[in-house]
C-alpha cells in the first residue's frame, strides 16, 4: 500500500477493533444522588412529550427478573416503544447519516475489477456512497481500485468525511471535504500515525497513535501529538470539552484515565478492564464498556469518572450509541438465560431506567441514530459479510 499506516498484522488490527466495538462491562455501585439529579433534569426536557409517550404501545413482554440468568441482564419492565417497520439492506455497511433520508455507506463496487491480491481476489473493492432511502439512488463519494473503503463518518457540521482504507495488513484513516464530491480528484491526506480516529467537533479528529500516545488532527490535515500522553500506550481516546479520556494498555488491566487540558493533570478514574468510551452529545456523560472474566458491561459514567449506573450486562455488548436528544441509548446484547442464548438490539430509556428489545438475532453491531432520533441504522459484520437494517421508531 502506497499510503497509510502499516499494522503489525491483520490479527492485531482485528483484535483492537473487536475490543473497541464489543463494549460494555464491570460496574461499581450506583451513585444514587448524582443519577437522581440527572433524571430530574431529563424529566423536565421531556415534559412536553408526555402525551406522545402515553400513546405508544409496548412491543415486548418483560423478562422475568427472577429467572436464573447465566449472564445476567437487566432488560426488565420494558418502556413503551413502538416500531413502525424494519428495512433490510444486504451487503451494506451503513456508518452515518447525512440527513433524515440519506445515509453514508460502503459496499462492494462491481464497476471496478476484483481485488488483485490473491487473499482478496474473490471480492470487489468496497467504495463509499451516499444512499437515499426514499429514491433508492446511490451517489459515489469515494472509489478506489484494489482497496476496501469503509468506516465513513461525517463531521458534526456534515462538511468533512473521515474514513479508512485497507487491503490486507494495512489500515489508514483519511479526511476529505464533502464540497469536493463533484471533482475528479478529492483533496485528502493520510492521518499516518492513527490506529483510531473519532470526531471531537466540526473541525477536529482525535485518536490513538500507532507510535504511542495520542494525536489531534484538524480539517486542514494538520496533525499534533498530545505532549502529555506521548509516553502512554493507548487503546482508545476521546475528547469531551476541555478533558481527554483515554484507556491505557500499560498495566495488566486496562485503566480509564482523564487528562485535564487546562491544569494538565492526569487522573486514574479507577475503572478496570475498560475498552470503550462513547461520549454523550452534550459532552457531560459517557458510556464505558468494561469486561470481566465471563461478562461484558455497559456503564453510565459522568465527566468526573463517577459510575452512575450499570445499564446492562451479558456475554456480549456492542455498538452502544446515544440518541441525539440523549434520552435513549441503543446497544446490542447477547445473554444466556437458562442455557438459552438470546441476542438482540435494545433501547435503554434514561428517564425510566428500563430497556426494551426492539430487534432479535442481532450480533456484533455498529449503531447510528438518524438526526431526528426516529430511525436507527444497525450494521452487523459476520466474518467478512456486512448487512444493515434501518429501524423506524414511532
Amino acid at each position: 500500500m502506497e499510503k497509510g499506516i502499516n499494522f503489525e498484522s491483520v490479527s492485531k488490527l482485528m483484535f483492537l477493533h473487536e475490543i473497541k466495538d464489543k463494549g460494555m462491562v464491570n460496574m461499581k455501585k450506583l451513585k444514587i444522588s448524582v443519577f437522581a439529579a440527572l433524571l430530574f433534569v431529563l424529566s423536565i426536557l421531556t415534559a412536553c412529550s408526555m402525551q406522545q409517550v402515553e400513546s405508544r404501545t409496548e412491543i415486548q413482554e418483560p423478562v422475568d427478573s427472577s429467572t436464573d440468568i447465566e449472564n445476567k441482564n437487566t432488560e426488565t419492565d420494558s418502556p413503551s416503544i413502538s416500531i413502525e417497520k424494519i428495512d433490510k439492506y444486504e451487503g451494506m455497511e451503513i456508518t452515518d447519516w447525512l440527513n433524515e433520508q440519506t445515509v453514508v455507506l460502503s459496499k462492494e463496487n462491481e464497476e471496478l475489477e476484483k481485488m488483485s491480491l490473491l487473499e482478496n481476489s474473490e471480492f470487489y473493492p468496497r467504495s463509499i456512497y451516499l444512499y437515499n432511502l426514499d429514491t433508492k439512488e446511490y451517489k459515489t463519494v469515494k472509489a478506489q481500485k484494489n482497496m476496501f473503503l469503509g468506516g465513513a463518518t461525517l463531521s458534526p457540521d456534515k462538511k468533512y468525511l473521515l474514513y479508512n482504507e485497507y487491503s490486507i495488513g494495512d489500515v489508514a484513516y483519511f479526511l476529505m471535504s464533502m464540497d469536493a464530491l463533484e471533482q475528479s480528484t478529492v483533496p485528502e491526506d493520510n492521518l499516518g500515525v492513527a490506529y483510531t480516529a473519532e470526531w471531537t467537533d466540526d473541525q477536529h479528529v482525535i485518536g490513538a497513535s500507532y507510535h504511542g500516545g495520542a494525536y489531534l488532527a484538524d480539517s486542514s490535515r494538520n496533525l499534533t501529538q498530545i505532549a502529555e500522553l506521548q509516553e502512554d500506550q493507548l487503546l482508545t481516546v476521546q475528547k469531551m470539552q476541555d478533558k481527554i479520556y483515554y484507556i491505557t494498555t500499560d498495566s495488566p488491566s486496562f485503566q480509564l484515565y482523564m487528562l485535564d487540558l487546562v491544569t494538565k493533570e492526569k487522573k486514574n478514574l479507577k475503572v478496570d478492564n475498560a475498552d470503550g468510551i462513547i461520549p454523550s452529545p452534550d459532552g457531560k456523560l459517557m458510556l464505558i464498556s468494561q469486561g470481566t472474566e465471563s461478562t461484558r458491561r455497559l456503564l453510565l459514567v459522568d465527566a468526573k469518572g463517577n459510575i452512575l449506573k450499570t445499564i446492562t450486562e451479558g456475554s456480549e455488548v456492542t455498538g452502544a450509541s446515544w440518541s441525539p436528544n440523549q434520552l435513549m441509548i441503543a446497544y446490542q446484547l447477547k445473554s444466556v438465560i437458562n442455557g438459552v442464548e438470546n441476542s438482540g438490539l435494545y433501547l435503554y430509556d434514561v428517564l425510566t431506567d428500563k430497556s426494551v428489545q426492539v430487534a432479535a438475532n442481532v450480533g456484533n453491531a455498529n449503531i447510528r441514530w438518524s438526526p431526528s432520533g426516529k430511525k436507527i441504522a444497525v450494521t452487523e459484520l459476520d466474518e467478512r459479510n456486512y448487512s444493515s437494517s434501518i429501524i423506524y421508531l414511532k
